[in-house]
């Protein structure tokens, strides 16, 4: 008779390892999870930073050899011009290569699950992200409409494009604009909040450390401004993290960066003055303070939608899978009738 601790073959059960249950942690603390190390944020920030350079080198050089012949400096600022569809093309695809990078850091340095960058559910929450788009379009379109009303000392002036040329332009813009904005909110209010929060052990600490960290380095990114400029990218940053923790992900943050993109770049392209928008290093407190004002309108809304639609804003606790090896097969076959499969799969 068979004893009942047998071990057949020489394989015994590995017994499962416990890993204690993560915890129902906000949108900027879903890195700090048991696994969080002191090392894996710098060690991720670098593979991040590495993936974005080699892949931008790419898309440049790849950009620059279908300009046409000429001096190689000329053709890569020709290549890169946001004046033209060709050059914004190429700026938003190096834009967008912050995506790969920040999933491969979460992936292999962090070995966490990527969908914690786009939200509490682990997964992007489509439907909510369309109805936060419509209420931001609204309200950026209103805020266009009235910085027409602003006194102002400074105006851009552009060559009309052709029509083949807008409408190359116009369809880049709506093509490839949304994902530059949503690579962007990956990359500063996903990876690199929760990669700072990460290093703080009391929740508070580690989230504003991570909001401040992102919404300050999003501003210093877009190169030489003036204060009020910087300003208005600082207050964007900030507002943009308060809405990822206010609806437990990315949704909202990624549709009002998109309606006003959108906006604006279409606006300048109808105008001939997208190159300057683009390039823009000075802003009238005027303008600055439309913005903000907007900016906080839209805060206000989905907050006040939030209690309505009720997005999940923790995530839900859940033990990780334990690890560890199946049992072997019994060798008996399972009761006439019964089609489970001892695998759990049937």
């Amino acid at each position: 008779m068979t004893q009942p601790d047998r071990v057949y073959g020489g394989w015994a059960p590995v017994p499962p390892v416990p890993v204690p249950p993560l915890g129902p942690d906000p949108h900027p603390r879903l890195l700090s999870t048991p696994r969080a190390r002191w090392w894996r944020p710098v060690l991720g920030l670098l593979l991040a930073a590495g993936v974005v350079t080699v892949a931008s080198v790419v898309i440049v050089a790849v950009a620059t050899l279908l300009v046409g012949s000429g001096p190689v400096e000329q053709r890569t600022e020709d290549a890169l011009d946001p004046g033209t569809w060709q050059g914004l093309l190429a700026n938003n695809l190096v834009i967008l290569t912050i995506v790969p990078g920040a999933v491969l850091a979460v992936l292999v340095v962090h070995r966490e699950r990527i969908g914690w960058l786009a939200s509490v559910t682990g997964r992007p929450r489509w439907g909510l992200l369309w109805r936060f788009f419509l209420v931001a379009i609204a309200v950026v379109a209103a805020s266009y409409g009235l910085s027409f009303l602003l006194p102002t000392d400074a105006a851009l002036e552009g060559t009309t494009p052709t029509t083949g040329a807008l409408v190359a332009t116009l369809i880049v813009i709506l093509l490839t604009t949304p994902l530059q904005s949503l690579a962007e909110e990956v990359g500063f209010r996903g990876y690199l909040t929760q990669a700072v929060a990460s290093w703080a052990r009391r929740p508070v600490v580690g989230i504003a450390a991570g909001v401040v960290a992102s919404a300050t380095l999003f501003a210093l990114a877009h190169g030489a401004q003036d204060p009020w400029l910087f300003a208005d990218r600082l207050a964007f940053g900030l507002v943009a993290s308060w809405l990822a923790w206010r609806t437990g992900g990315l949704e909202a943050s990624v549709a009002l960066h998109t309606a006003n993109n959108l906006v604006s770049l279409g606006a300048g392209a109808a105008a001939g003055t997208l190159s300057d928008s683009l390039s823009l290093s000075s802003l009238e407190w005027q303008f600055a303070v439309l913005d903000v004002v907007s900016m906080i309108a839209f805060a206000l809304l989905v907050e006040r939608l939030a209690r309505r639609w009720m997005p999940q804003r923790l995530r839900v606790l859940s033990a990780a899978p334990p690890v560890g090896y199946p049992e072997r097969r019994p060798s008996t076959p399972s009761p006439a009738g019964d089609d489970a499969s001892p695998w759990g799969m049937g």
